[in-house]
Order: C-alpha cells, then structure tokens, then sequence
C-alpha cells in the first residue's frame, strides 16, 4: 500500500497538493488526479502540508491520519493589529509575581510551540519545566558558581556575583518557573529549530499574559559548567539551545517604548 492515498470521489483534481510539496513527491495521471511517485516514500519529510492543503479531505497519509489533523477554525484567525500590537508589546520580565503559573496551562502552550517549522520537519526539539522555584534558584546559583571560576571575570560579572551574595538574583531574577530546549548536538540545525519553537513559546506565554525573559547567563554557563549539566539530566549527547524564565509579570506595561528604526536593504 502506498504512503499516500487519493480518493477519487473527493479529489478535485486541482493539483494543490502537488504544487505544495516541498519535495516535490507527486505527478499527474491521465485523468489529472494527483499520484504519489513510485520510491517516494523514503523521500517523504511528513510533514504534512498535502493533508493540510487538500480542501475535501481526498487525500490520505499513512503517518498523518485526518483524525489527527483537526480543521482550521479560519474565522478565529487573529488580526494583524492584534498580532502586531503583541509582538510590540513583548517586555522582557525581571519581576515576577509570587503565583505560580499551573502546569496544564504550560503543557498547553507547549502543545501550540511543538507545531513550530523545524529543518526537514526533523523535530528535534525537547522540552524541561522547571516549575520548582527552589530549583530555579539552585540553577542560577551554578551559574554564579561557573562565574566565580571563570578567572579574570571583568567588572561587569563581577557586579553580578556581588549582587548575588548580596541576596540579590541577577541570574534568573527570582523567577518561579523555567523553560528549556534542548536538542541533539550533532544536528547542525538545533540552533534555529529550537530558537524558533522557543520563541513561539513565548509569543504564546505573552498572549496567555505570562511575563518572559530570556536566560542568557543560564545558556551559556550550561555549555561550559558540567554542573549545570549534570543538574538538568538532559539525554546523552542533547545540549540546551535556548531557555527562558516566566512567570506571572509583578507590574504591568502601558506602552511600547521606541526601537531604531529597522535597516533594511531592497534589491
């Protein structure tokens, strides 16, 4: 049985699923109803956009069955104004609220990331909550750690180790929960594949008015501080790509302050 099916009582032979897959994996018979190529199966990325695309459901996938592959409610579709006001108004949060953010309401918005667009739709993105705060905090205080073994650590890091044994977290901020990707590093697009899902993550948190903030100093000291490694318990060969704190933003924003005007070049 091939991979991909079409039912030709449903099929409009308009040719959209061949014009929409990327691997270009169908032809056209006599009677222009879309066939899959022979031997096409081991080229196949799944990534579904035949199944998405096809208006009447006519085509069939056997990895992508249409049982899992709900309609788009296009009348819920947001509005650019909308869309371009919360991506404007995005802050980066360092004050948190004591309140916890449930866990069911991140597993949903994890549920939204994971449909991020990832190279030849490998999706090697994993995903690790650390919802304790007590655990976020021991993980900034490794990076403070890393920090105080780095040698000539320069003034500016010297300051953040300062104000943390002043009580102080310049590290994660105190903030409850913590979310980190993480992939396979021999994968020479984890970096963009985890980047992107990450940053839906948080268009999705800020939507559901979650305050983010992205954990620079965590990123890089997990790279370098076996430590660190250690305490996330990632998968042998996995490394963490991106990580944001969130939680419940402590004050909220009225306006968008300016940014530099975008540079862009038209050829």
């Amino acid at each position: 049985m091939s991979l991909v099916t079409i039912d030709h009582t449903l099929c409009r032979r308009d040719g959209i699923c061949r014009a929409v897959c990327p691997m270009n994996l169908f032809e056209e018979d006599n009677e222009r109803f879309p066939v899959f190529r022979n031997g096409a199966e081991q080229n196949c990325i799944a990534c579904g956009h035949c199944v998405a695309v096809c208006p009447t459901g006519a085509l069939g996938h056997e990895q992508l069955p249409l049982e899992n592959a709900p309609l788009i409610d296009h009348s819920l579709t947001a509005s650019a104004v909308a869309v371009d006001q919360l991506i404007k108004g995005r802050r980066s949060i360092r004050e948190f609220s004591d309140e916890p953010v449930g866990k069911t309401l991140v597993e949903e918005i994890i549920d939204a990331s994971r449909f991020a667009p990832s190279a030849i739709n490998r999706q090697p993105v994993e995903w690790l909550i650390v919802h304790t705060p007590a655990e976020v905090k021991r993980l900034a205080g490794l990076v403070v750690e890393y920090l105080r073994k780095c040698g000539d650590i320069g003034p500016r890091y010297a300051q953040i180790v300062d104000l943390w044994d002043q009580g102080g977290d310049p590290i994660l901020r105190n903030a409850p929960h913590l979310v980190l990707v993480h992939a396979p590093k021999e994968w020479v697009w984890s970096t963009v594949d985890c980047t992107i899902a990450l940053t839906q993550f948080e268009m999705s948190a800020v939507a559901h008015g979650f305050g983010t903030c992205w954990a620079g100093f965590l990123m890089w000291a997990a790279r370098e501080h076996p430590p660190i490694g250690e305490a996330l318990g990632l998968p042998a060969g996995n490394g963490v790509f991106g990580a944001l704190m969130f939680g419940l933003p402590r004050y909220r924003y009225h306006r968008f302050p300016p940014r530099e005007q975008a540079r862009i070049e038209w050829r």
